[in-house]
């Protein structure tokens, strides 16, 4: 009877305990853990930036909030990623209350100016934001814009303990039969060896098949959850794909049809059309080289990637890069190797244009491209597989560098590591082309610049010669 009364208690305490991490792992997070983990994580990246500016854009982009301010103690806006806000004061009581007290304040409430993305008013005055001011110091506060729908999206149900319920509901169950079978064994003596064996080999049964239960909804749920992070990876690259697109074309576009308005409304010095045609010109070889690297992509996805592979002298090679490089910034230094590729010149002409625009696009002001028989960097990362037999050609900027929490993205398609401009696609479709030819492309980076390696097959080569007269 003792034992029937030690089952029946853990029978109660096994289903209290499903009904309990059941209940846990439906409870939601609320917004103040998000406020101060975010504000958190902006502080440490404001304060350990040497520029504020910069380190108010890079925590911006790594907490994915529509804006970051810094407020004094007056209320008054002293640095912002939002420029209309720069120089005003916080209107709202609850905020200059929370900076001059140096206060966590949160609340949702229409803003009083336009908040700009880049440039481009993307929550105008009026608009409805979740504003909280935190403490930064002893003088100055942070304030960040949250969009009220983004904000409700981040409040996911905590992780539950998966079958861990079921587990309770099982054990439960198990005690509850073996609180029977005690029972029935002080009842019939004559009988309880057979019943308990019997019985026992039913909840050996049991045991093994609930076993595979839990085996096979670990992997359902591991399958599910797998599917699930791949369709959210797929909505956030659309998503920015979309906002980028959206910035991108309009940039050029609009530049086209301001200039457009202004040569026919106005009557311009021929000095002032001039510049504005070739300014109109520019945007506009700008916008068609955007729609037609969409379109590239787009065609090679959907009809893959088909080129004339031959054998090729290196002295051939080195004339036409040097010819489809025509910027003055360019620095060419492709004589002194002799020998033969295995490649498509064309191909390899339109990769190392690609990535002399993506120097260009990402803050270098002087490119230089080169031609070795032995590799010139040590990869921090490398697509595609490089040959056995190999000619390198390599495009090297003096660029702020690639940011190493982004490297291992470069490749893929439409990631940028910040707001600037382009579409994401140059590298991913220099990667492709680059596998394609059956070479590889590595990068090696630092706060000094970047080098792009592009290894591409070769015939015998022999060693390196005197420069060609």
């Amino acid at each position: 009877m003792v034992l029937s009364a030690i089952c029946a208690a853990l029978t109660a305490t096994a289903v209290l305990g499903a009904i309990i991490v059941q209940r846990e792992s439906k409870r939601l997070t609320g917004e103040g853990a998000i406020f101060l983990a975010d504000s958190g994580v902006a502080r440490d990246m404001i304060s350990t930036s040497a520029d504020i500016d910069l380190g108010l854009r890079r925590a911006r982009n790594q907490l994915r909030i529509e804006a970051l301010s810094i407020l004094d103690r007056n209320g008054v806006v002293a640095a912002s990623t939002s420029t209309p806000l720069v120089g005003k004061s916080i209107d709202n009581p609850l905020i200059a209350m929370g900076a001059s007290e140096g206060r966590l304040m949160a609340l949702a409430d229409a803003i009083g100016s336009d908040l700009e993305l880049d440039g481009v008013v993307s929550w105008p005055s009026g608009s409805v934001l979740y504003q909280v001011v935190a403490p930064l110091g002893p003088e100055r506060s942070i304030l960040i814009h949250y969009d009220v729908a983004q904000l409700l999206g981040r409040r996911t149900p905590t992780p539950g303990a998966g079958s861990s319920p079921i587990q309770l509901l099982g054990l439960a169950a198990i005690f509850a039969v073996l609180a029977t079978a005690v029972l029935v064994g002080h009842a019939k003596a004559a009988r309880r060896q057979r019943t308990i064996s019997r019985e026992s080999e039913i909840l050996r049964a049991n045991s093994i098949e609930l076993s595979r239960a839990n085996a096979s909804l670990e992997q359902a749920r591991h399958q599910a959850e797998e599917a699930l992070a791949l369709a959210e990876e797929k909505i956030r690259i659309r998503s920015e794909f979309v906002l980028m697109i959206n910035h991108e074309l309009r940039t050029p576009l609009t530049s086209v049809v301001t200039g457009a308005e202004l040569l026919r409304s106005r009557d311009l010095a021929e000095a002032d059309q001039t510049a504005l045609l070739d300014a109109m010109v520019a945007d506009g070889s700008r916008l068609q080289e955007i729609i037609d690297q969409i379109l590239a992509v787009a065609r090679i996805e959907n009809r893959g990637l088909s080129y004339e592979v031959t054998d090729v002298p290196i002295a051939e090679m080195s004339k036409a890069l040097c010819l489809a490089q025509p910027a003055a910034r360019v620095e060419i230094e492709l004589d002194g190797v002799s020998g033969t590729v295995n490649t498509d010149v064309g191909a390899l002409c339109l990769v190392v244009g690609s990535l002399v625009d993506n120097a260009f696009t990402h803050g270098a002001t002087s490119v230089a491209v080169g031609c070795a028989l032995t590799a010139q960097v040590e990869p921090q990362i490398e697509v595609g597989e490089r040959p056995a037999s190999a000619v390198y050609v390599t495009v090297t900027d003096d660029g702020p560098g690639i940011d190493q929490e982004f490297l291992p993205r470069i490749f893929e398609k439409f990631e940028k590591s910040s707001f600037s401009s382009g579409t994401g696609l140059g590298l991913y479709m220099a990667r492709m082309i680059v596998e394609a030819l059956e070479g590889s492309l590595a990068v090696e980076t630092s706060p000094e610049g970047t080098t792009f390696q592009i290894s591409i097959p070769a015939s015998p080569v022999r060693e390196r010669v005197e420069a060609m007269s």
